[in-house]
C-alpha cells in the first residue's frame, strides 16, 4: 500500500492535501482503475475528515465517476463508481449526499439500493436523475428484490409501475414465490396488489396449484380474497 493511500485509510487530511501537491497521485490509480476516491468512500466513517478529504480529492481533479472496473461473471466487469462504493461499502451517508449533489452519476446503484431495502435511498437517486432503464427493468429489480425478501422496496417498485405478474426465470411470479415460502402477508399484499395466482409456470404450475399441493387450507383461502 502507497503512502497516499495509506494516508486515505488513516483519514488523514493534513497528509493527503500534501501529497496531492504532486501530480503523481492526483493521476494514480491501480490497473483496474481503482484510486484514492474509491478507497476513501469504501471507508465506514461518521467523522468530519472522510468528507474533506473527498472535497480535497474533487478539488485536486479526480474524475467523480471514476471507474473501478470490477469482474463479473455477467458481463466483462461492473463499473464501481466512488458513488456506488461510498452507498454499498463504506455506507457513509454524508459522502453519498455529496457526491449526489456535486453530479456524481446515479446509475449502477438499484440492486444495492434493493439488497439494503432503502426506499429513502432509492427515492433521493430518483431526485438526482436515476432512471430504471432495461438493466435493470423495474420488473428485475421487482422480482428480484422479493426474491430477497426486501419487501418494502419490493412494494415501492410496485408503486413506480412493476409488474406485479411479472415473470422471472421459469415462468415463477412472485406469487408463486411467496406461496412456496407459506409468507401469508406477502400473499395478502399480492393478491391485493392484483396477482393472478392461476398464471402458470413453464412447467405447468401456478401459485393456486402449489397452495393445493403444499397446503395448508388458509393458502388457498387468501388467494380467494
Amino acid at each position: 500500500m502507497n503512502k497516499f493511500i495509506t494516508s486515505i485509510k488513516d483519514l488523514d487530511v493534513a497528509t493527503v492535501r500534501e501529497l496531492l501537491k504532486d501530480p503523481k497521485w492526483r493521476n494514480w490509480s491501480e490497473p483496474t482503475g481503482k484510486n484514492a476516491l474509491h478507497y476513501l468512500c469504501g471507508l465506514a466513517s461518521t467523522g468530519a475528515e472522510a468528507l474533506s478529504i473527498l472535497k480535497l480529492l474533487l478539488k485536486s481533479g479526480l474524475d467523480i465517476n471514476s471507474v473501478h472496473r470490477i469482474e463479473d461473471k455477467s458481463c466483462d466487469f461492473f463499473p464501481a463508481t466512488p458513488l456506488w462504493y461510498a452507498y454499498t461499502r463504506g455506507r457513509n451517508e454524508k459522502l453519498y449526499k455529496h457526491l449526489l449533489k456535486q453530479g456524481a452519476d446515479p446509475s449502477h446503484c438499484w440492486w444495492a439500493i434493493a439488497w439494503y431495502d432503502d426506499v429513502e435511498a432509492a427515492e433521493l437517486w430518483l431526485q438526482h436523475g436515476a432512471v430504471i432503464d432495461k438493466k435493470p427493468s423495474l420488473d428485475e429489480l421487482f422480482l428480484g428484490s422479493f426474491q430477497w425478501r426486501k419487501i418494502t422496496f419490493a412494494k415501492w417498485l410496485v408503486g413506480k409501475g412493476a409488474d406485479v405478474n411479472a415473470r422471472g426465470p421459469g415462468g415463477l411470479t412472485a406469487l408463486m414465490l411467496a406461496v412456496k415460502r407459506k409468507d401469508e402477508d406477502s400473499i395478502r399484499w399480492l393478491v391485493h396488489a392484483g396477482a393472478d395466482p392461476d398464471l402458470e409456470s413453464e412447467q405447468g404450475i401456478s401459485a393456486r396449484k402449489i397452495a393445493e399441493s403444499k397446503g395448508p387450507k388458509r393458502l388457498l383461502n387468501l388467494l380467494a380474497t
